[in-house]
C-alpha cells in the first residue's frame, strides 16, 4: 500500500514539474514551379476475373459445351517524384483474356 502511495505521488510530482512543449519543424523549401522528377516505381500486371460464357465445338462428330471465364489484364504504373515526394499511379487496360481457345 506504501508502494501504491509512493508511486502515485511520483506520477503527480512528474505531472506538476515537467511541462510538455510543442516543437514544429522547420518546412523543406520547395519552389513549387519546381518540374516534377517522375520515376518509375513499381509495376504490376493483374487479371480481374469479369465473366464466363459457354461456347460449343464438335469433337469426333458429337457437339460439346464448354464454360469459358473472361478476365481483363490490367497493368499499374506507380510514380514517384523525389523532389516533392509526391507519387501517382497510372492504370493501363492491356486486353480481354478469355481462358479456353474458342471462335
Amino acid at each position: 500500500m506504501r508502494n501504491r502511495a509512493i508511486g502515485i505521488c511520483f506520477i503527480m510530482f512528474l505531472m506538476l514539474f515537467v511541462q510538455l512543449t510543442e516543437v514544429n519543424a522547420a518546412p523543406d523549401v520547395i519552389d513549387k514551379h519546381t518540374e516534377h522528377n517522375w520515376q518509375e516505381y513499381h509495376t504490376e500486371t493483374s487479371f480481374i476475373k469479369t465473366g464466363t460464357h459457354e461456347y460449343k465445338y464438335w469433337k469426333n462428330f458429337m457437339r460439346h459445351k464448354r464454360t469459358c471465364e473472361i478476365y481483363q489484364k490490367l497493368k499499374t504504373i506507380v510514380y514517384y517524384c523525389d523532389v516533392h515526394d509526391h507519387a501517382k499511379s497510372e492504370t493501363i487496360h492491356e486486353g480481354t483474356v478469355h481462358s479456353e481457345k474458342h471462335d
